[in-house]
């Protein structure tokens, strides 16, 4: 469940005019009978330099209580995408947790990739005794842990199970520092001329949760691999997916808020260029995963994506492509153009193509060897419905007898089996036509570098 209400407003104007960055303080309340039960109360506000002055953005969401414990969970899309706009909108100069747990580290981590400062109250002996059970969380909370501004004391002042766990971690401090007052402003990395930050599509537009439910599958390609490179990497789901799965890998991507926000889930990323990266990393691993990047290139850079693919593989190596399927209707209409950065489509015949060229050969076509999409052809469909035929007329004499007794006569019956069998075609051919719509969004190439 995940109900919120917005109390009033402060908007960035406010902080450019007075030359302050507010603070975003997020505070927990629980209604719990129990460790497991209940539910809780999240609630942000944006505080002014003074400390005093509580105008701000006031949000509260309700929340199930598994948020309250550390777990491999990403954090409710709707949340995630009203505290990016929140940290958009406010630039604040930091974020402060008092209560550290599931859902607060999720938006900790989320401040930190965007470059907005941390102050966390460390978590109490209990929750961290689950991490015991659970080695992605207690990668994950190490990961924002390291990079916090400053740490505070936990609830009980219990800090020995965390120090064993986390012994590079700095001491905890009994008070928040000082909130810096009168920083500047500092935009975020922009995708292009147009000042548009990808960061804003990359965090408040993208289901992160939904994301890794949808590459699971992918990992299957690389069984047997020891070293994979996801290139264009973004927020490091997939990094995550391999990670889960004993597979080691390394992500490659530009953006510094996407690198920044995959680094703090425990993963290792280099913040670079793809083509540069690929190119200058010759037989450098034996699994390339480039998911949804080639629809960001004109013709000549995928090119010359594909030329570095080959480069950067190990002889044997596999390489696995996803991208955008120019023949599923459902990426037409409501995917492909909700990307800020999407150049053009490309067919996975095209995509093929370009691999030949530079000496990879095709082991996997989705649509062709996926059997949930072996088969698909395209329909044909007309403007005009498909006639079904006349209706028996009335007859006379004894036709009409048999009609009051209500017995049809055999021209009736004749025709009525004609329109049954007209309508049963019709219902094929519109069931036809639909089955397209249940195309995978997505086109699949498995790569192969012989040797």
């Amino acid at each position: 469940m995940l109900e919120s209400k917005v109390f009033h407003g402060w908007s960035a104007m406010d902080a450019q005019i007075s030359g302050q960055r507010p603070e975003l303080r997020l505070a927990l309340q629980t209604n719990a009978q129990g460790a497991d039960a209940g539910s809780c109360v999240l609630t942000w506000v944006a505080v002014s330099a003074d400390g005093e002055c509580q105008r701000g953005v006031t949000e509260r969401f309700e929340l199930d209580a598994q948020w309250l414990h550390f777990g491999p969970a990403y954090g409710p899309f709707e949340l995630n995408r009203r505290f990016v706009a929140a940290l958009t909108k406010l630039h604040p100069v930091r974020v402060v947790v008092d209560d550290l747990c599931g859902i607060t580290l999720e938006l900790a981590r989320i401040a930190l990739a965007f470059g907005v400062g941390a102050v966390l109250r460390l978590p109490s002996a209990a929750r961290v005794a689950a991490l015991a059970r659970d080695p992605v969380a207690a990668r994950w909370l190490g990961g924002v842990l390291r990079a916090a501004d400053a740490l505070l004391p936990p609830p009980d002042g219990d800090e020995a199970a965390l120090r064993v766990r986390y012994p590079d971690l700095p001491p905890s401090q009994p008070t928040p520092p000082p909130m810096p007052v009168g920083a500047a402003f500092k935009p975020g990395p922009t995708s292009s001329a147009t000042g548009f930050g990808y960061e804003a599509y990359a965090f408040g537009q993208r289901d992160h949760a939904l994301l890794h439910t949808m590459q699971e599958g992918f990992a299957v390609h690389f069984a047997g691999c020891e070293r994979v490179v996801d290139v264009a990497c973004g927020t490091g789901i997939f990094l995550e997916v391999l990670a889960r799965q004993g597979i080691g890998a390394l992500g490659v991507d530009r953006n510094e808020m996407s690198v920044r926000f995959a680094r703090l889930l425990g993963h290792t990323v280099e913040e670079a260029d793809v083509l540069d990266w690929l190119e200058t990393h010759p037989a450098s691993c034996d699994g390339i995963y480039c998911s949804h990047f080639i629809e960001h290139l004109p013709i000549d850079a995928a090119g010359r994506l594909m030329r570095a693919v080959a480069t950067a593989l190990q002889p044997g190596g596999v390489a696995l492509f996803v991208f955008p399927d120019p023949e599923s209707i459902r990426s037409q209409l409501l995917a492909f153009w909700r990307d800020p950065e999407h150049v053009r489509y490309y067919h996975a015949e095209l995509v093929a193509a370009l691999a030949s060229i530079h000496g990879l050969e095709v082991e996997f076509d989705a649509s062709r060897d996926d059997p949930a999409q072996r088969g698909r052809a395209l329909a044909p469909f007309s403007f005009f419905p498909p006639p079904l035929g006349e209706l028996a007329s009335r007859g006379r004499g004894w036709s009409r007898l048999l009609e009051r007794l209500g017995i049809a006569p055999i021209a009736a019956l004749r025709a009525e089996r004609q329109r049954a069998q007209a309508l049963e075609e019709a219902v094929r051919q519109l069931w036809a036509v639909n089955q397209t719509w249940a195309w995978d969004s997505n086109a699949v190439l498995r790569l192969r570098k012989p040797g």
